[in-house]
């Protein structure tokens, strides 16, 4: 159902200025509400399925068309009232106005939807859905800075969903607790600094007993800069790092955040794992506690296994496995995780593992890992899969393959070429809702080889 302007061939760039209303069918992959005017799709952002709408045009394309709710004439049941006064204008949290239920089932739905389409695969265990807290669960972040002399203010905080502006913004509620309380303290500290239009973002890390910001500054600070920063650590009980140029070029302001063990978290009761302010880590920590028990459920070890992991990081799984398997290597591109993955190996005492560092991008076939055999392979890999490395997780022939994903269409494309070129079946998927409110899908396949 559609009732809006028809637009000629002439005006099909134009954006249309009258309003429209239109019948919401389903969701779209990065939770749009999708519906259709004149046969043509557009998607509808702040939209659910079955529901009606009045939306204002934003872009129009060749393909389809893109539009703003503005009014919801008729709402689905599952429509919720957001929880976070900036909702609509913030671009972080795009799913607020659906239920946290209905929005992990969203999800299962986008993962077996692509397994399907791209690769064919409909029978398999479709795993329990893994939930934690939809609030405060965010530990890790990169938040904007701008100071607006118009406003009187520096802002702190996420960017406006339309715009490359941050939105002026007081509170965070996905934000881990404390962060979430100090976005206002940070923007009245911040303008009292001389370089406070030379400061545009800050790292936001935080460990199970410590609460790390580290500035990013283009200009170097004054002595009384340092001084008001030094005062904010102390008060607010932080640790605060200075980044004048890359990564390396972090520093920790005080005695404190130079410690190689000021910032950690724990996993699975038994590991503490240690990083900088600057590494990878997962943004919900008890998600990914969730995660990686699961990783070691569907795996089945009994010991004398040989596990291979790819893209490992810090050491995340390979340090879990390490617990269950007889040995582990551990495989990554940033030379800085590998270090610190192998720090953290002597720091919880774990010998059975080594660590490499590779660019799993590129050719691999010499690689001295490679030439081993492994019962069981896990893959952790970026957003953009790892189709590189298919053919040789074929070539290495493990018994069980465990992939974990962040994305299901790079997910689906390389179980595709497992399954398709390869011996290997598909056991079980499903999802984990490591980033609620957001479109975005963390899951986990677990592979066997037919033959095994």
């Amino acid at each position: 159902m559609s009732r809006g302007p028809r637009r000629g061939r002439g005006r099909r760039n134009r954006v249309p200025s009258e309003p429209i209303t239109v019948m919401i069918r389903d969701l779209a992959h990065d939770g749009r509400g999708v519906a259709k005017v004149d046969e043509k799709v557009i998607f509808v952002d702040g939209a659910l399925p079955n529901e009606e709408v009045v939306a204002n045009y934003t872009k129009v394309k060749k393909e389809y068309d893109e539009a703003q709710a503005t009014e919801v004439l008729v709402a689905s049941p599952d429509r919720v009232e957001p929880f976070c006064d900036v909702y609509g204008t913030c671009g972080g949290c795009r799913l607020q106005h659906l239920d946290a239920d209905r929005q992990i089932d969203f999800k299962s739905e986008q993962l077996k939807t692509n397994l399907a389409r791209q690769a064919g695969l409909t029978e398999y265990e479709h795993l329990p859905n893994l939930r934690g807290e939809s609030q405060h669960y965010r530990f890790k972040a990169r938040l904007g800075v701008k100071h607006v002399p118009a406003k009187e203010r520096v802002l702190v905080g996420f960017r406006e969903r339309l715009t490359p502006y941050i939105v002026d913004m007081h509170r965070c509620p996905i934000l881990e607790e404390k962060i979430d309380s100090l976005i206002d303290p940070l923007s009245e500290m911040i303008g009292k600094l001389s370089i406070a239009s030379k400061l545009p973002q800050i790292e936001v890390a935080v460990g199970d007993n410590s609460h790390a910001l580290s500035f990013r500054v283009l200009e170097e600070p004054t002595a009384e800069d340092l001084e008001i920063l030094k005062a904010f650590e102390i008060e607010h009980d932080l640790i605060v790092y200075l980044q004048p140029g890359n990564e390396s070029t972090t520093t920790a302001l005080s005695e404190r955040g130079a410690s190689d063990q000021a910032l950690h978290y724990g996993l699975l009761d038994q590991l503490t794992l240690y990083f900088k302010p600057y590494h990878f880590t997962q943004v919900n920590p008890a998600m990914n506690n969730k995660m990686v028990k699961q990783a070691l459920d569907l795996l089945d070890l009994q010991g004398d296994e040989k596990v291979l992991d790819l893209f490992c990081g810090l050491g995340n799984f390979t340090l879990a496995l390490a617990t269950k398997a007889g040995s582990v290597i551990g495989v990554e591109g940033d030379k800085s995780l590998t270090d610190w993955a192998g720090r953290n190996a002597e720091f919880n005492n774990i010998k059975n593992v080594e660590f490499h560092c590779a660019d799993l991008t590129q050719d691999q076939k010499d690689a001295p890992w490679m030439n081993q055999k492994y019962d069981a392979i896990l893959i952790d890999p970026p957003r953009s899969g790892a189709i590189e490395m298919m053919p040789y997780l074929g070539a290495l022939a493990p018994k069980k393959i465990l992939y974990v994903s962040c994305h299901p269409a790079t997910l689906a494309r390389d179980l595709a070429v497992l399954t398709k070129e390869y011996p290997y079946e598909l056991i079980s998927a499903g999802v984990m809702d490591m980033f609620p409110h957001t479109a975005h899908v963390e899951s986990m396949a677990l592979l066997v080889r037919k033959d095994a």
